[in-house]
């Protein structure tokens, strides 16, 4: 097990913070050696997002910046060789920037030699998906720079969304089922098979529901992630029409339902996989709940989906809300019928 009180794992404790307070709450509630997994993990994931969602860097340098990130991790002991290559290529403008994301990429060397102390399986499950998300991710960035350069970023179908999501998303849920089963005594290799099931879907719901709440943000870059597919549906010819002044109110809305209805449906498997994680598996169980049910606040509140196009004030849970979900979880995270009744009135309201 890392030392808790090292000068690296404490910078990638204080870093989570800065990066992300949401998911720093559910990491969080994990300990041992699955916290120390989950949290590098999410930095690691962190780093290739950073680089992915950059807004001036040119799309081939993303490929290439993302192809070395990936090679760290593509040896049994990723190789701080291929660090230093890595850091090389990162923007000039990083170097001094106190953005707590381009903080944590100057950092990599930290966060691999951390890395590297984490037992074999663990860091194995971890390595694996570092490298298939950046190979999805390298992929998506080529594609939007081409479309960007027309006008706008958009996906043609429904299946277009699917792929997006898995690569930056689902394919988060596959390493969490390895390293639950893994860390936890409970999880027999039956119990794992069923989980393996359905465990895309955990990223999935939480994914869709963001593309969701930041319709608006995205636009304002001329990027939307609504495939076109479901736009043509409800008349318009492309997804960009979703955003003139002049768009149809009520047409609008029709689309965001239908994005809204397959954010749910994914909420359904995720709240299914959480009730096949052993009821003794508190810190486990607490992990996935808290995340989701906010997923299934933030969905009730959008409603009939027109709040998403107010570009005054972005959908968002007060904190008061997910104090609620940490606290009522916290006391029933144990049953099944609790957690199932609890979700079909957020499905239901």
């Amino acid at each position: 097990m890392i030392n808790k009180r090292s000068a690296d794992f404490c910078f990638a404790e204080e870093i989570l913070l800065q990066v992300s307070r949401t998911f720093a709450l559910n990491i969080n509630v994990l300990s041992g050696t699955l916290h120390q997994s989950v949290l590098l993990a999410y930095l690691c994931l962190r780093i290739a997002d950073t680089v992915e969602d950059d807004p001036d860097m040119p799309a081939a340098k993303k490929d290439i910046i993302l192809k070395h990130f990936a090679a760290i991790f593509k040896s049994p002991e990723p190789d701080a060789t291929k660090t230093e290559a890595f850091l090389t290529l990162l923007p000039e403008s990083w170097a001094e920037s106190k953005d707590p994301n381009h903080v944590l990429c100057r950092k990599t060397a930290v966060v691999v030699r951390l890395l590297n102390q984490l037992p074999l399986g663990y860091k194995s499950a971890i390595q694996k998906v570092i490298v298939e998300m950046c190979g999805g991710m390298a992929k998506f960035v080529l594609k939007q720079e081409e479309q960007l350069a027309k006008g706008w970023f958009t996906l043609n179908s429904i299946s277009d969304l699917d792929d997006y999501c898995y690569y930056v998303a689902g394919i988060v849920g596959k390493m969490l089922s390895q390293l639950f089963f893994i860390d936890s005594r409970f999880i027999d290799p039956a119990a794992f098979e069923e989980l393996k099931k359905i465990e895309v879907s955990f990223g999935l719901a939480l994914q869709v529901t963001n593309i969701i709440k930041d319709v608006q943000e995205d636009a304002e870059r001329k990027v939307c992630f609504i495939p076109e597919e479901i736009c043509r549906r409800h008349g318009f010819s492309h997804s960009w029409e979703l955003f003139d002044a002049n768009a149809d109110v009520e047409a609008r809305s029709a689309v965001i339902r239908e994005l809204i209805q397959k954010a749910w449906v994914h909420l359904d498997d995720a709240i299914i996989y959480v009730l096949r994680l052993p009821r003794l598996d508190r810190r486990i169980r607490l992990f996935c709940l808290w995340p989701l049910f906010m997923a299934a606040e933030n969905l009730r509140i959008i409603g009939d989906g027109k709040a998403v196009f107010d570009s005054e004030q972005k959908v968002k849970i007060p904190r008061q809300t997910v104090k609620k979900i940490v606290k009522s979880t916290s006391f029933r995270f144990y049953s099944n019928s609790w957690i199932k009744k609890e979700y079909l009135r957020l499905r239901h309201d």
